[in-house]
């Protein structure tokens, strides 16, 4: 009988606690007129279906949904997704941030996992010296170094007119630069490609895990630490595991930092050597854990966002002759009216050549960078959006202190009032002058918004920079490789193919219309 009332209790007990959230969620919240489905205003799983089990997939559902209910609405319960251009630069003003997300990636203590603006800014003042258009011209040797082993790459490849992987050139070319920059060391993966497709592979395998971690954030842990005791290491899952050897590669960089206090000037200009050592960071600041967060996260991302990017770059500049015919043209023309026309071009000229940065910038575009949602709150204003279409057009929502807002890139960089017929490569729309190309150039979110935009866009752009113009000369032909391998297709953090792609493929058939077995060692003259 005792038992009989305790299961009534408890069922009872649950039933009101379901029809409070209801009420609380739906009628009592301040979100609560919010346009959209009633189910994720409701409940975090349906995030979680789409995230998950789709997989992947939720940003292309947001969007579908601003279609039938107008330009916000509720992605989860305490958030408001605005797709709505015009509001960008409120939502990413200077505001602390919210984002699950990272903490799937086990970055909580990096610049990008502060959450309070504070916070950020101190770390970030840090890192910024390093990351200056100066800094990286300074490193232009090491720069144009590591894009003479590319090109030895492509000469090697044209030589044997076997099918070549340009991703997995991009992903060691960025992992060079990126670890030099940040340890003073090489990891020299153009040397050595496959281990650049090993570590490729399990990058993006451990990037597939970070929705599971995001919504199941005791996972990781868990398997991490406490199922090898009893099952071995064949219990983690493969993704998870990449997580767990990344993060342990991370910590012995930084451990290495700490243990090498000679004064040999050796990695003394890196990154992490001036923050080990830098006056304006706290003791807390400073830490092995702390640092070790700080490496994941610049490792991880400026490899794979400059990788991606040159990938997409190269695709559709093999894939559209007349794109490459306009970018040749330009760099002929550059090589023909600089001082010196038998030389490379300059990096500092290559920076300014409009049609190679509008490439470049539409290659950013369709990389989507940061895929997920990158949420924002301001801890004491109220703000207000009034929806500018759709069926609620007009309607004012009044936002009080600590509302999360978002809105994903994937809707902004698809918006066609925007950028016309979206999803083409189309260098052009990046040309010109005038409010809409202001407006486009305002709008793009691939490398961040606001104060917390991406730390390496100079670094990123004079490596575009360099590679693009040097892909340019040869004559290359996508082998085993379409559309679906560069396109936006899952979101794990970052955009995502096909899941079974082998990365951007090409058999590469001569130099300058020039037939691969005619070609000798020479010059690069685009840059």
């Amino acid at each position: 009988m005792i038992s009989l009332q305790l299961t009534l209790l408890g069922l009872g007990t649950l039933a009101a606690w379901l029809l409070w959230t209801v009420l609380q969620r739906l009628v009592l919240h301040d979100l609560a007129s919010v346009p959209g489905p009633t189910l994720p205003a409701l409940t975090r799983w349906y995030e979680c279906w789409y995230e998950i089990w789709q997989p992947g997939k939720y940003p292309f559902k947001l969007k579908e949904l601003h279609e039938k209910y107008g330009p916000i609405l509720r992605p989860v319960p305490d958030e408001v997704h605005i797709n709505d251009p015009d509001f960008l630069d409120t939502i990413y003003a200077i505001r602390n941030r919210n984002n699950p997300t990272i903490r799937g990636l086990l970055v909580d203590q990096s610049v990008g996992g502060a959450e309070d603006w504070h916070v950020h800014k101190m770390r970030r003042d840090a890192l910024n010296p390093y990351f200056s258009q100066k800094f990286t011209l300074s490193m232009q040797d090491l720069m144009l170094q590591k894009r003479d082993q590319v090109i030895e790459q492509f000469f090697t490849a044209s030589r044997s007119g076997q099918p070549f992987n340009l991703s997995d050139v991009y992903f060691a070319f960025s992992n060079d630069l990126v670890r030099n920059f940040c340890f003073g060391s090489d990891s020299d993966l153009l040397h050595n490609l496959p281990e650049a497709q090993i570590q490729r592979k399990n990058l993006t395998r451990m990037l597939t895990g970070v929705k599971v971690n995001k919504h199941f954030p005791f996972v990781p842990r868990l398997l991490a630490n406490i199922l090898p005791v009893f099952l071995g290491d064949g219990a983690i899952p493969p993704a998870v595991m990449d997580l767990m050897r990344f993060r342990a590669r991370c910590r012995a960089d930084i451990e290495a930092v700490f243990k090498d206090r000679k004064n040999d000037n050796k990695g003394r200009h890196s990154i992490f050597y001036e923050l080990r050592d830098s006056p304006s960071l706290p003791p807390e600041e400073k830490t092995v854990r702390r640092l070790q967060d700080e490496a994941q996260l610049l490792v991880m991302a400026g490899t794979e966002s400059l990788a991606k990017s040159l990938a997409i770059a190269s695709f559709h500049l093999i894939s559209n002759p007349s794109t490459l015919f306009t970018l040749r043209a330009e760099l002929s023309s550059a090589r023909q009216t600089s001082q010196h026309p038998d030389q490379p071009v300059p990096l500092t000229t290559l920076l300014t050549l409009p049609y190679l940065n509008a490439v470049i910038t539409e290659a950013n575009r369709l990389s989507f960078g940061v895929t997920n949602r990158i949420v924002r709150y301001s801890p004491t204003e109220t703000l207000s959006y009034t929806a500018s279409s759709g069926p609620h057009k007009g309607t004012t929502y009044v936002f009080p202190p600590r509302t999360k807002m978002s809105c994903c890139t994937y809707c902004t960089h698809t918006n066609p009032s925007l950028f016309p017929d979206p999803l083409k490569f189309l260098p052009e729309r990046f040309l010109g002058e005038g409010d809409e190309l202001a407006k486009r150039k305002r709008c793009m979110m691939a490398l961040g918004k606001g104060h917390r935009r991406c730390l390496g866009i100079n670094v990123a752009n004079a490596g575009m920079c360099l590679i693009v113009a040097a892909v340019a000369e040869w004559d290359m032909k996508a082998w085993d490789t379409d559309e679906r391998d560069v396109a936006f297709l899952h979101d794990y953090q970052v955009a995502h193919g096909r899941l079974d792609s082998k990365g951007v493929r090409v058999v590469v058939k001569g130099r300058n219309g020039v037939d691969a077995s005619c070609i000798e060692d020479g010059p690069l003259l685009t840059a």
